[in-house]
């Protein structure tokens, strides 16, 4: 079965709520409207009440007795009306009903002073609300009451207030209709425009899912699925870019492999064909070497990557590893014909590992070496201040793209101008750096040296106070 799409449950959603709206002002409007009506009618009732009263008063004559056809004209005239009327005694006897002819119960009352009547408990039908009671005065004695109601629901009502009241329900279910109407249109409409952007990168999702890398939303709003959207592309990006990670990784280690692999097995088989003399071993030795170093390299790596390697951290002086790691490049930037300075502040003090902390600095040497001309110069500094201390190799070397500045520290990575340097390393020795600055709570970054060639890294550790000596 063909499931239900958001924007159709969205405009069933709509029409709902519409619906329901109108429902309840309808049921609100209906009870109000009631209130008012059983208010106006029970005004009526009680005006009419005081004048039946009033001329009831009319019926009682001198010598203290009710008049019979007065009381008959009385009730004669609320029927003519379509009232209820009914006369009551001093006692609350029933001396006339309009509900009632001329000859049936209850008989009109002779003498007041007697009970010829049925008292208002008795078994007589009774009367529709609203009831209304006015007592009846002679002079300022009170001699009876009369009670008041319709004849019947609605009697009291004019043509008018009938017509009124059934043009308002009348125009209040049209407004109910044309409110569902509206909300559902507006539901489906909104509902439309809100769903395509969700179908959109529900779409995405599965192509993504399927395998198209290239799959995007293309979405830039502020709403909240527009962040949806980027978001998803942006994740998109970082898998696309991790997956030519992979292969980018593959491929460097399958070439770093490959080469001493190759050596090794040319220089074996022109010993085995006797083309070199067995003394050419050497060769086969060096490229072991380093295949050794390679494997070292990124076992160590992993190592560092997965926090199995126990640092022994105290705290120490960061002048002394760097000067450790530049002491021991020295000899390399000769050979290189390398200019290196040092501007190196001591008497900070951080809390280090020795041994790792002089591994990052020398591979950060190390990589400066490595992709500086001949002739070239790098500096080393040390600075510091209340709160860190900030290590910077600076190269005036090749540089790094501005393409591939995101994958620096990236494990074997290596720019495109850095692999046809035939001194290039293995492209781990910067992973490594990372990861032995982070876990001294710490970070690397770097920046090229515009407008001069090269480019500067920099260290910040975290400066701690020195322990006074006891």
């Amino acid at each position: 079965m063909k499931r239900i799409g958001l924007g159709a449950q969205l405009g069933f959603a709509f029409a709902i709520v519409a619906a329901s709206t109108a429902l309840l002002i309808a049921v609100g409007m209906g009870l109000s409207w009631q209130r008012i009506f059983e208010t106006y009618v029970g005004d009526r009732v009680e005006a009419n009440a005081t004048l039946f009263a009033q001329l009831a008063s009319e019926s009682f004559d001198s010598v203290g007795r009710w008049n019979n056809d007065g009381l008959l004209s009385l009730v004669g005239m609320a029927r003519s009306l379509k009232l209820r009327a009914q006369v009551l005694n001093a006692h609350g006897y029933v001396l006339a009903d309009s509900y009632y002819r001329a000859g049936q119960p209850p008989l009109p009352g002779i003498d007041d002073n007697l009970q010829p009547a049925l008292p208002v408990t008795s078994t007589l039908a009774p009367m529709s609300e609203p009831v209304r009671t006015a007592d009846i005065f002679v002079g300022t004695t009170r001699v009876g009451s009369i009670r008041m109601a319709s004849a019947s629901p609605g009697s009291l009502l004019t043509d008018s207030d009938l017509q009124f009241r059934d043009t308002s329900f009348a125009w209040l279910g049209l407004a109910a209709v044309l409110a569902i109407g509206v909300a559902t249109a507006g539901g489906i409409l909104y509902s439309r425009v809100f769903a395509r952007p969700i179908e959109r990168v529900t779409r995405t999702a599965a192509a993504l899912r399927a395998g198209t890398r290239e799959a995007r939303t293309g979405m830039s709003g502020d709403d909240p699925v527009g962040v949806l959207g980027r978001t998803l592309d942006e994740m998109a990006e970082s898998i696309q870019a991790e997956r030519e990670f992979e292969r980018r990784l593959t491929a460097d280690v399958a070439h770093e492999l490959r080469t001493p692999l190759q050596a090794i097995q040319a220089t074996v088989e022109a010993i085995q064909d006797g083309v070199l003399p067995a003394e050419k071993l050497e060769v086969v030795h060096d490229e072991t070497v380093r295949l050794g170093r390679l494997a070292d390299s990124i076992l160590e790596l992993s190592r560092l990557e997965n926090r199995s390697v126990q640092f022994r951290m105290a705290p120490i002086d960061p002048a002394i590893p760097l000067m450790r790691a530049v002491d021991a490049h020295r000899a390399l930037f000769e050979s290189l014909e390398l200019t290196l300075t040092t501007e190196v502040e001591e008497g900070s003090c951080v809390n280090a590992d020795m041994d790792r902390l002089t591994q990052a600095f020398g591979n950060l040497l190390s990589n400066a070496a490595r992709y500086t001309p001949a002739g070239g110069s790098v500096a080393v500094r040390l600075a510091s201040d209340p709160r860190q201390v900030m290590v910077s190799v600076s190269d005036s070397g090749i540089g790094i793209p501005e393409e591939e500045r995101d994958r620096i520290f990236t494990r074997f990575w290596r720019s495109d101008a850095a692999r046809e340097r035939s001194r290039s390393g293995f492209g781990v020795g910067l992973a490594m750096v990372r990861e032995i600055v982070d876990q001294h709570d710490g970070f690397v970054s770097f920046r090229p040296n515009a407008p001069e060639p090269g480019t500067t890294f920099e260290v910040s550790l975290p400066a701690v106070r020195k322990r006074q000596k006891v």
